[in-house]
């Protein structure tokens, strides 16, 4: 059985602040966020790329990042603040289907970027090659099931590489149109260097699973589903075991938790103390008591800070994640509504103040985050405007 977490001083001030006011409330749905003031004086820098992009990650350099473009992996030079598209690798075209690659994820040795399709498929780059532009820097291609389903998101990777766990987003008509997460052992590259993996199985959740992340410590995966089943809008995060999901993914499942309308992604604080989602149709960013989620779901909520409209991807920010940035899609369209990325102050959401400090301008629809290895800056792809903008993480507020 998976102990419950130990309190740190933030989150032990957080929980007397509840103590104090009472229960933090699930937020309702929302559609178009109130108005956040315009953070000018952040410096930022964009391009222009060839297909609306969507997934992006950096090398384990400050040099060199790669974003899913459709069916290319492209190449960024980030050298300079203002990144630059140098190289474009195609993907198996069968694998990466009519929508293109979605998801990537930089395996922890940095060997490898693997990439997530609307397929049943997970094709693995190797990132040396891909850096240099070769024409062979796709070396695996790892087979699923289409019972799991044929419309993944995101892939998340275990510490040690071994596993690499994909969400898909529907399910199929096996899943009764629930999403899974589909489980994948990695093997050690061959002498050529082609990777191979063996498929263990899927896990079936709720309605659209889309976010994942690993806790620090690598026991739990968290991974969201928009909606608990079809006849409520309210979504869940769900907590799985890790060491289970390897062996018996349908018997994963440690509990859920209900996190507002449409969740969609989620991150963890390195303290492992608090989980973070987005809830898209709640325009709200949530922080969850990592350890309540484990024993006291019903109390695991410990804020809900009103951010832009449709927030998506999110991620930390500055010395210390003292700050955290959501995407605010915009992803219907509202007329009346913005693009952009709200500022959060960590600290005063948890002690439940105001927190939203405003809001960055950016393209259209701002998708997905990349944090350089140095922290200095932030890349996010604006997929409606097919444009990846940088954002100087020392001018934020």
């Amino acid at each position: 059985m998976i102990s419950n977490l130990s309190v740190g001083p933030l989150l032990a001030g957080a929980l007397a602040w509840i103590g104090a006011v009472g229960a933090v409330l699930v937020p309702g749905c929302q559609t178009v966020a109130p108005p956040e003031k315009n953070l000018t004086s952040v410096r930022t820098a964009e391009i222009t790329v060839p297909a609306p992009p969507f997934g992006v990650v950096y090398a384990q350099q400050n040099d060199i990042a790669f974003v899913a473009l459709n069916t290319n992996l492209g190449v960024l030079n980030t050298s300079t603040f203002t990144p630059s598209l140098i190289h474009e690798i195609p993907l198996s075209a069968p694998y990466v289907g009519i929508s293109g690659a979605t998801g990537i994820a930089l395996t922890h040795n940095g060997r490898h970027v693997l990439v997530t399709a609307s397929s049943t498929a997970l094709v693995v780059v190797d990132a040396a090659k891909a850096a240099t532009g070769s024409p062979d820097a796709v070396v695996g291609v790892l087979n699923g099931t289409a019972a799991a389903g044929d419309s993944a998101i995101e892939v998340t990777i275990t510490g040690d590489d071994k596993y690499a766990f994909v969400s898909q987003e529907y399910g199929s008509l096996q899943t009764s149109g629930r999403g899974t997460i589909e489980v994948f052992e990695l093997q050690r590259p061959a002498a050529n260097g082609t990777v191979s993996g063996t498929y263990v199985g899927y896990l079936i959740l709720g309605d659209a699973v889309v976010g994942t992340a690993l806790s620090p410590d690598g026991r739990i995966l968290y991974a969201t589903s928009e909606t608990a089943s079809s006849s409520t809008r309210q979504g869940t995060l769900n907590i799985i075991d890790v060491e289970k999901l390897k062996t018996d993914p349908s018997k994963a499942l440690i509990s859920n938790v209900t996190a507002g309308c449409s969740p969609v992604r989620v991150l963890v604080s390195q303290d492992n103390q608090v989980v973070w989602v987005t809830a898209r149709e709640s325009n709200a960013l949530l922080a969850f008591n990592a350890s309540k989620l484990l024993s006291n779901q019903s109390a695991a909520l410990l804020a809900s800070v009103q951010v832009g409209t449709s927030p998506v991807g999110l991620t930390f920010a500055g010395a210390n994640e003292s700050r955290i940035l959501t995407a605010n899609s915009n992803r219907f369209a509202y007329g009346n509504a913005t693009t952009g990325l709200s500022v959060v102050e960590v600290d005063a959401a948890i002690r439940g103040e105001q927190a939203t400090l405003g809001q960055i301008p950016t393209g259209s629809f701002p998708r997905e985050f990349a944090i350089s290895p140095d922290g200095k800056t932030i890349l996010v792809t604006d997929y409606g405007s097919s444009m990846i903008q940088a954002v100087d993480v020392s001018t934020l507020p």
